[in-house]
C-alpha cells in the first residue's frame, strides 16, 4: 500500500507542479506591477538592511551622505518600475550607480590599527541591485538596446575599478594585480547577468513561437475536421437527392404519388443537409461552441441516429437495413460519431455506385472488448456511373476519423459489391 501511495505521489507531483507553474504564468502578466513591487520590497528588506548595517560607523560629509542615500533609494525604486519602463528604469539606475561610484569614500576607523580607513559606497550590498536592472533590460529590450546596456555597464566597471584601486591597496599589497582581478571579476559578473537575461529573452520568444505553431497546427486540424464533416454531409445528401431525382423523373408521368414521395424525400434531405451545414459553418463564424447567432447547435450524430440514416437511404430506393448483435456498451461520443460517419460513408457509396437492385447492410457486432462495424453492399447488378463524382476523400477522411479514436478500418471491393469494416476498442466503461 505504501509503495502504491509513493508511486501515486511521484506521478501526480510533477502534474501538480506543472499546474501551479501554469497558474503562475497566467497570473504574472495580469499582476506584473504587484510582482515588481514585491520584488523591490524583498530586495530592500535584504540588501537594504545589509547596507544599513554595513554603513554603521561610516561617515560622509552631510551633503554627500544625503546624495548617497538618495542614490541607493533610487536604485531600489527602479526595481519596481523595471518592466513598465525598462529603458527609463535602467537609465535611472545607471545614473544612481554613477553617483555611488563617484561619491567620496567614507571614513571609518580601522579596528586593528586604530587609524582611518576609506570605504567606497560601491562596496555596500545595495549596489547589487543594479544587476537586476541589467538582467531586466537584457531580457526585454531589442538586441541594439540590450547591447547598449551592456556597453554602459562595462564602462561603469572601468570607472569603478579606477575609483577603487587605491582603496584595494589598503587591504592587500597586490598593487595593479589586485585591481586587475577586481576588474575581471566585475566584468564576468556583468557579462553573466547580461547573458542570462538574453537567454531568458530567447526562451520567452521560443515559447511564443511554440504557442503560435501550436495554434497554427490546431487551425489546420480544425480545417481538416471541418473538411471531413463537410464531405460527409454534402456527399451523402447529394447522393440521396440525385438518386431520388433520377427515380422521380422516371416515374413522374406514370405515378404521381411515387414522384411526390421522391420530391418530399429530396426536400427533407435538403433541409437536413442545410441544418447540418449551418451548424458546421457556425464554427467558422463564432468561436463559441455553444451559441451560434443566439441558437444552440444540434448535438453531433451518434448511434441513436443510425436508424434514421438507414431509413433515409431506404427511401432513396436502396434496400438498406441495420443489424445489431451482442450486448451494447458505452463507447463515448467521439467513437459514436466515427461509427455514424462510417455507416454514412458506406451507405453513400452504395447509393452512388451500386446497381438499381442494391442491398446494403449496416451491422454492429458488440463484442466484450470491441465494437465491430460492417457496411456491406451486394452491388445490385451491373455497376453504373457515379451520380456524384468523388476523389476518394471520403475514405481517407474516414481512416483519419477512425484512427483518431483508436480504431482500424479497411475498405475493399468484392466480386459483387463493396465492404467497409472497422473495429473500435472498448475504452469507455459502461455508464
Amino acid at each position: 500500500m505504501k509503495i502504491v501511495r509513493l508511486y501515486h505521489l511521484s506521478v501526480t507531483s510533477p502534474k501538480r507542479a506543472a499546474m501551479w507553474l501554469d497558474r503562475i504564468e497566467r497570473w504574472k502578466p495580469q499582476h506584473g506591477w504587484l510582482v515588481d513591487v514585491l520584488t523591490a520590497l524583498a530586495l530592500a528588506a535584504v540588501l537594504g538592511a545589509l547596507t544599513i548595517s554595513g554603513a554603521q560607523g561610516l561617515s560622509w560629509q552631510t551633503g554627500w551622505l544625503v546624495t548617497v542615500v538618495v542614490a541607493f533609494t533610487v536604485l531600489h525604486v527602479t526595481v519596481a518600475l523595471r518592466r513598465r519602463w525598462p529603458q527609463s528604469a535602467y537609465g535611472a539606475a545607471g545614473l544612481a550607480m554613477l553617483v555611488i561610484v563617484l561619491a567620496p569614500e567614507a571614513r571609518v576607523t580601522n579596528p586593528v590599527s586604530g587609524g582611518p580607513t576609506h570605504v567606497p559606497a560601491l562596496f555596500l550590498p545595495s549596489s547589487l541591485v543594479f544587476l537586476v536592472l541589467l538582467f531586466n533590460v537584457a531580457a526585454q529590450d531589442a538586441a541594439a538596446r540590450g547591447r547598449l546596456a551592456l556597453v554602459t555597464a562595462l564602462a561603469g566597471v572601468g570607472v569603478a575599478t579606477a575609483r577603487t584601486a587605491d582603496t584595494l591597496n589598503q587591504f592587500t599589497a597586490g598593487g595593479w594585480l589586485v585591481a586587475f582581478s577586481f576588474c575581471v571579476g566585475l566584468i564576468l559578473v556583468v557579462l553573466m547577468t547580461w547573458l542570462v537575461g538574453r537567454f531568458a529573452l530567447a526562451r520567452r520568444q521560443r515559447v511564443v513561437a511554440d504557442r503560435a505553431e501550436a495554434a497554427r497546427l490546431a487551425v489546420l486540424e480544425e480545417r481538416g475536421r471541418i473538411a471531413r464533416e463537410m464531405h460527409d454531409i454534402v456527399a451523402h445528401s447529394l447522393a440521396v437527392i440525385a438518386r431520388q431525382a433520377e427515380g422521380g423523373a422516371f416515374v413522374a408521368e406514370r405515378d404521381g404519388v411515387t414522384a411526390g414521395q421522391a420530391l418530399r424525400t429530396i426536400a427533407a434531405t435538403s433541409r437536413a443537409a442545410l441544418t447540418d451545414m449551418r451548424g458546421l459553418l457556425g464554427v467558422l463564424r463564432d468561436p463559441d461552441p455553444n451559441i451560434r447567432d443566439g441558437s444552440v447547435d444540434p448535438p453531433q450524430p451518434g448511434l441513436a441516429d443510425l436508424p434514421r440514416l438507414v431509413a433515409g437511404v431506404r427511401d432513396s430506393g436502396v434496400d438498406a437495413e441495420l443489424v445489431a448483435s451482442g450486448e451494447p456498451f458505452n463507447v463515448g461520443a467521439a467513437t459514436e460519431l466515427a461509427v455514424y460517419r462510417l455507416a454514412q460513408e458506406g451507405l453513400t457509396n452504395a447509393v452512388k455506385h451500386a446497381g438499381p437492385q442494391a442491398r446494403v447492410a449496416v451491422t454492429l457486432h458488440w463484442q466484450p472488448e470491441r465494437l465491430t462495424v460492417e457496411v456491406v453492399d451486394d452491388g445490385g447488378g451491373p455497376r453504373r456511373a457515379a451520380l456524384v463524382p468523388g476523389a476518394g476523400a471520403g475514405l481517407q477522411g474516414l481512416r483519419e476519423r477512425v484512427a483518431a479514436v483508436g480504431g482500424t478500418v479497411t475498405a475493399t471491393p468484392r466480386e459483387t459489391g463493396f465492404a467497409v469494416l472497422a473495429s473500435f476498442p472498448r475504452t469507455v466503461s459502461p455508464a
